[in-house]
């Protein structure tokens, strides 16, 4: 038994494809899967009752019928790199993925559902995550853009983003029209995704995004505090539509965020905070996390 195995609880060694474990932050570890595809069927069907069981939790809502959906249309052949949070006894407390893609030409990372339970969020373990997944991806291919993409209907998670990004590399924007290869790069993920035909690539809002979900997305309603963001997601964003989000990231950008926080100075990542006058209002998915393939964020509570 490799050493590493030791790092993980009871049900994981088990699995026949074993993890790469890393550590995380803040004594956590990742459990990290490059090719999830190499789990067994027994090990799959053992994974999903561990992810449904992590979303239910995360979410505050039973999630039963999207990830019996996920699994059934090939989530483990399709998925680049699935990873758990792990606790200091080895136990998954969260856990994410994303997909490695090119859309309209372009290098994309696609971010899939992830969350953090409630009682180990404020250990910035989301932050940890995304972070961990851009640094493998983006500097691994320094010379170009690497665009990152993800579906919500949460605006702390378009908050926090715009936030930690600046608005310059966010899009939608609102007020202002989606630049040409954006709007690309969104249609061709859209059609990745089975929303071609719901997509407006003028606005980036995709219409009935979370049809997989018999019942609710959200243990409660989604909310930022930001009046006039929350208003334009209650007035435009249907309870099963979403937002088709498009960062723009580089190896050098990215750096600046690495020694920014190795200094000490404030990161431009979205790392959540309580809501209110200044700060991020990433906090508020504490109790409405977004939920669905793709709806995550750099925000602390969790995403999809």
């Amino acid at each position: 038994m490799p050493d590493q195995s030791r790092l993980l609880s009871p049900e994981l060694r088990e699995l026949n494809a074993p993890p790469t474990v890393r550590p995380l932050a803040n004594g956590y570890r990742i459990a990290r899967w490059d090719r999830p595809s190499s789990l067994t069927e027994p090990c799959r069907a053992h994974m999903q009752v561990i992810l449904r069981d992590l979303a239910a939790r995360s979410f505050g809502a039973d999630h039963s019928d999207y990830w019996r959906t996920r699994i059934g249309s090939g989530f483990f052949e399709h998925v680049s790199c699935l990873a758990l949070i792990l606790d200091q006894d080895g136990i998954p407390v969260g856990w994410g993925g994303y997909h490695r893609r090119r859309f309209a030409s372009r290098r994309a990372l696609y971010l899939d559902a992830a969350g953090v339970l409630p009682a180990h969020r404020r250990f910035g373990l989301s932050r940890a995550l995304m972070t961990y997944f851009l640094t493998r991806e983006v500097l691994a291919r320094p010379w170009s853009n690497t665009y990152v993409l993800l579906r919500t209907r949460h605006p702390a998670v378009y908050a926090g983003w715009r936030k930690g990004l600046g608005p310059s590399r966010v899009f939608p924007r609102r007020g202002r029209p989606v630049p040409t290869t954006i709007a690309r790069i969104a249609t061709d993920a859209a059609r990745w995704l089975g929303d071609g035909p719901h997509l407006d690539p003028r606005t980036l809002l995709v219409r009935d995004a979370y049809r997989m979900f018999e019942g609710r997305v959200y243990g409660a309603d989604p909310c930022s505090g930001d009046s006039e963001l929350d208003g334009y997601f209650t007035r435009r964003v249907g309870s099963k539509d979403a937002v088709l989000m498009v960062m723009r990231m580089s190896a050098p950008f990215l750096l600046r965020v690495l020694l920014g926080r190795w200094w000490g100075t404030p990161s431009p990542v979205p790392t959540g905070g309580r809501p209110g006058r200044g700060a991020d209002p990433a906090e508020t998915t504490r109790r409405a996390a977004p939920t669905g393939a793709g709806a995550l964020g750099f925000v602390k509570e969790g995403r999809p």
